[in-house]
């Protein structure tokens, strides 16, 4: 009894107390269930550009999933928001501790957490976010988790603008060793235009700076990526770009620009850096000058009524000559690309079934030609199809590890996707797609043993689906 009564007095102070906390809580979550229908190349949808092509038929199917929660707490004029969200992501049924009977595998993360303030000087929007938050710094260089501390807001009704610090490696000097140990440190602005009207700009740019102040890291190809070797180099290296996009119905359109250039040191640079590849190069620089440049356009129609079909075309320049000590391929830092089926992330069982997820092919860059047409035919049904010829931007070129040859080669191929979507409730979602790829000889280089010899002895299959419930 007495305990009971603490328990209503504890109650009712809770009560008491509520009209001045003044605090809004919502909780949100995104819960996705995925399967792999079938690949005849699994040994080649591996993660990270690590895939091979074997001359036989690599079968595979399995169910996987994805779950994501996140809570979020506000004051009533949203002054003050705190968000923090937990994923448990990419477990595949029956895998290890993760699936298999009992699943109690550790594998819940972080992957949001931030505090977001209104300035209370001023009256129009000025708000500052700090801690692990999401950046969307551009779909083609940068859209995924960082911890730092962001400034954003508007100027007039028509501008809006981020300046932020982002700190994605801290190294914390523990002696006088360690004198020459550099963070990397990431500035990071945006000024964005909308004049209400039918078009939109904006223009950014980012400066990447650290000196890793110990022996060279090694890297190769098949790890060009920014956040694959963050720690295995130094950096002085900026992009500056302008997207945007506009819309005159029925037709939109979307374009991207990029430029970017400085240096990447302390780095030994080895085409031959992943056991069976043969690539061709032998650089002895340790320190890079980096040049390259990345263009996207997008343009579409909507027409009788429920019909979009879209062009969608993007270069990214590719390193042409793996021996001297410039960087001339495009260089993007962490993304998720869905374009292609066989080649990017999108089967939907994208934690683990996919070559790469960055827009480009080793150094070599990318040159993308994909036409697309969905149809919304009722509320509740979507249907679709892509058709996509792809190209490195400069040669692949690689040797036969049995008679030494060498070879050059560009083309990746001509692929063809298609998926249906259909909402079976609210916010419940299932989907399903397929895609082929009939492999040009670039993809040769990826063979093994004997097979490499100039001409792409394996197409590629991938299908899934999925069923997803958000809220």
């Amino acid at each position: 009894m007495k305990k009971s009564g603490l328990v209503l007095v504890g109650l009712l102070l809770l009560g008491m107390a509520a009209p001045a906390i003044a605090a809004q809580f919502e909780f949100h979550g995104d819960m996705n269930n995925r399967f792999l229908i079938y690949t005849n190349h699994q040994d080649w949808l591996n993660p990270e550009q690590d895939g091979i092509l074997e001359d036989d038929t690599i079968e595979a199917y399995y169910g996987e999933l994805k779950y994501r929660f996140w809570f979020e707490a506000a004051d009533d004029n949203d002054n003050v928001k705190g968000v923090y969200a937990i994923e448990i992501g990419g477990i595949r049924y029956g895998e290890g501790t993760d699936g298999d009977f009992s699943g109690d595998g550790v594998d819940v993360e972080t992957r949001w957490a931030y505090l977001d303030l209104q300035s209370p000087w001023t009256d129009r929007k000025m708000r500052w976010r700090m801690g692990l938050q999401p950046w969307k710094v551009n779909e083609f260089f940068w859209q995924e988790t960082a911890t730092g501390l962001q400034l954003y807001g508007d100027i007039t009704e028509r501008f809006e603008y981020q300046a932020a610090w982002i700190r994605p490696l801290d190294r914390l000097a523990t002696s006088s060793a360690d004198d020459d140990l550099e963070d990397l440190d990431i500035l990071y602005g945006r000024l964005n235009f909308d004049p209400g009207t039918s078009w939109k700009i904006g223009l950014f740019g980012t400066y990447f700076h650290s000196d890793n102040g110990g022996s060279p890291g090694t890297v190769g190809p098949r790890d060009y990526l920014v956040k694959q070797f963050d720690d295995q180099a130094s950096f002085d290296f900026w992009t500056v770009g302008v997207d945007g996009g506009a819309k005159f119905a029925p037709f939109f359109i979307n374009w991207d620009l990029k430029y970017q250039g400085g240096e990447i040191n302390d780095l030994n640079w080895d085409p031959n850096d992943q056991g069976g590849d043969t690539f061709v190069g032998n650089p002895t620089a340790t320190d890079w000058d980096l040049s390259a440049w990345f263009a996207a356009l997008e343009a579409g129609v909507t027409v009788w009524g429920d019909h979009t079909f879209t062009y969608t075309f993007w270069y990214a320049s590719g390193d042409d000559d793996p021996d001297d000590n410039d960087f001339e391929g495009y260089l993007a830092v962490d993304l998720d690309r869905t374009d292609s089926i066989a080649i990017f992330e999108g089967l939907y069982t994208d934690d683990s079934t996919y070559f790469t997820e960055r827009p480009y092919l080793l150094d070599k860059g990318f040159i993308m030609n994909k036409l697309g047409w969905d149809w919304k035919i009722n509320p509740k049904l979507t249907v679709g199809a892509a058709g996509m010829y792809m190209m490195t931007a400069e040669d692949v070129e690689y040797t036969n590890v049995n008679d030494t040859n060498t070879y050059k080669n560009d083309e990746i191929g001509f692929e063809l996707n298609g998926y249906l979507k259909y909402m079976l409730w609210t916010n419940v979602e299932f989907k399903i797609n397929a895609g082929y790829l009939w492999a040009g000889d670039a993809l040769d280089a990826f063979e093994t043993g004997s097979d490499r010899d100039g001409n792409s002895d394996e197409n590629i299959f991938g299908s899934s689906f999925r069923i997803r419930y958000k809220f």
